[in-house]
């Protein structure tokens, strides 16, 4: 009678311990750590800054956020015409027999050096190596662009005011003009298999790339062309 109280006594604790167990199961809920790790490899994947040293930032989930735990791999997606950039909104999904979504904001920051303004430089200033500095920065977040180098188009001068410390934009400044006013230019023209050059006066100043007037020094007529360097004038 011992023996078969005692293993009625193990055998009531079985069931009790399997009937507690029941609602663990059923309750299992998804790793939220899961969920963004979805999130952060689907954009680090497609996000624009690739050659980049980038930092990925998913927003927590609420810890009260309770999802069944997904029996497959999770699925990231974007709403419809949605695209990555600095801040996306990422859609994680489960397509079980029980599937669920939720969205989750993404930040990407990017870092690159860019130039600063050593100090403040006025309006209409030849930029040089010495008004300029080199920072890193979170490039991402610069709506306005940012500048490379200095030696495009041949130079660069400042629209307007740039106080000490600005990231240096392509609305602050204009190609430097290589050309001058007055200026005696090679005239460089094709009709054709032939090329003609001749001498001419440019009659305004032009960066790399503008179109300025020149007068033929010849036939004494004005004429349209393209700045292609300091001294050579292309026509058209």
């Amino acid at each position: 009678m011992k023996k078969q109280g005692h293993y009625c006594a193990l055998l009531l604790i079985g069931m009790l311990l399997a009937t507690a167990s029941q609602p663990l199961i059923a309750s299992a809920t998804e790793s939220h750590t899961r969920i963004a790790d979805t999130a952060r490899a689907y954009i680090a994947e497609r996000h624009p800054w690739q050659q980049m040293t980038t930092k990925i930032t998913v927003q927590s989930l609420d810890p009260r956020t309770k999802l069944r735990q997904c029996p497959v791999k999770l699925e990231a997606f974007l709403s419809a015409g949605a695209k990555v950039k600095r801040r996306t909104t990422v859609g994680i999904r489960c397509n079980s027999n029980k599937p669920w979504k939720i969205y989750l904001p993404v930040t990407v920051e990017a870092f690159a050096k860019v130039m600063v303004a050593r100090h403040p430089i006025a309006p209409n200033t030849e930029i040089s190596e010495r008004d300029i500095s080199w920072s890193q920065r979170d490039i991402s977040a610069l709506g306005y662009g940012y500048l490379r180098s200095l030696g495009d188009r041949g130079g660069y001068r400042s629209r307007r005011s740039i106080a000490q410390g600005a990231v240096l934009t392509p609305n602050m400044v204009e190609a430097s003009s290589i050309v001058s006013k007055g200026q005696r230019v090679q005239l460089n023209s094709k009709a054709g298999a032939v090329n003609v050059s001749m001498m001419g006066i440019a009659m305004e100043s032009g960066a790399l790339g503008a179109r300025i007037l020149v007068k033929n020094l010849n036939s004494g007529k004005r004429l349209e062309g393209v700045v292609e360097s300091e001294n050579v004038v292309r026509l058209n």
